[in-house]
């Protein structure tokens, strides 16, 4: 009861703060390290161009991300160092339905579309980008793949559906998808080929995650795979897995690390940029009750482990 005193007056006092005064204790709280030992640094603002960043991958040099659905089918290579957006990149034959992740084989870039917050999509898809073509152009063509859950029957409308999916990579010659389950908080793996075409993602493991699973990085040099999310309560969650054997993903060695602050944030990206070191994105969050509101802004952090 003690705490919860204590969390209200805390509210009350920010409610009557100024909105120059409630950005100033935000930019705060959001600067924050987080907890385990693990040293977080909050990089740089977004652009509010990509206010919504779902997914990050790390291509030859160059830190590429995307908008979330609503925005139009495009690709930003951004700056590392103040979020600034360096280059566009069109995909002509695509439509961003639900964009959510990002995954890098040697030769392709692939956007997954398959965000299904309500588990009545038909449409699923994954778009299949030569590397070389975002080196060199503007407008691209994608390869496509359109795809089914081979374990689901049910299209009915539920807000706690375990078909919803924001991460996916790419690993050996196959694509591995984490579902992202709104009615148990677990997260499926399914795998998929890399060709384009009609395709079947078989379910292979689960793993308890006890929270939503938003995003997926594999260092494949170093045999690492990890996955960011938050829990219901809008906590960030990074997953880190090693030492597995071929795909058992989660049957290696696992570490699970709890932001401490922001503690809530809508953390959705992750990419490596290097063995230990990870880049991860948070989309814009408006968070509001009865007491009040505030904004945390679109971030890009910079977490070693």
């Amino acid at each position: 009861m003690k705490n919860i005193s204590v969390l209200l007056i805390g509210l009350l006092f920010f409610s009557a703060c100024s909105e120059e005064e409630k950005k100033q204790v935000v930019e705060l709280v959001q600067n924050i390290n987080i907890e385990n030992n693990k040293k977080v640094n909050t990089v740089t603002e977004l652009s509010d161009k990509i206010a919504e960043s779902s997914g990050l991958a790390y291509i030859d040099g160059t830190l590429w991300t995307h908008n979330d659905s609503g925005d139009e089918a495009k690709l930003y290579a951004i700056d590392k160092t103040n979020g600034a957006i360096l280059k566009t990149v069109t995909i002509s034959n695509a439509t961003n339905v639900d964009w959510e992740d990002l995954a890098a084989s040697s030769t392709h870039l692939f956007i997954g579309d398959f965000g299904n917050n309500r588990g009545v999509r038909k449409n699923l898809k994954i778009y299949k980008i030569k590397r070389d073509d975002l080196k060199t152009k503007e407008v691209v063509k994608a390869e496509i793949i359109e795809f089914t859950y081979a374990t689901q029957a049910d299209f009915e409308n539920s807000t706690k559906t375990n078909y919803d999916c924001e991460a996916f990579v790419a690993y050996e010659d196959k694509l591995y998808l984490f579902s992202k389950n709104h009615g148990d908080e677990k997260t499926n793996m399914y795998v998929l080929s890399m060709n384009a075409g009609q395709e079947v993602a078989e379910k292979l493991a689960t793993f308890d995650s006890n929270a939503l699973v938003t995003g997926a990085s594999m260092d494949v040099e170093n045999k690492v795979l990890v996955l960011v999310g938050y829990s219901s309560l809008g906590t960030p969650k990074t997953w880190i897995f090693t030492e597995f054997t071929d795909t058992d993903f989660f049957k290696g060695n696992q570490e699970k690390i709890t932001w401490g602050t922001p503690t809530k944030a809508q953390i959705e990206g992750v990419t490596h940029m290097g063995k230990g070191k990870l880049y991860i994105s948070s989309e814009k969050f408006d968070y509001s009750n009865a007491v009040t509101s505030f904004t945390l802004d679109q971030k890009l952090y910079h977490l070693d482990y």
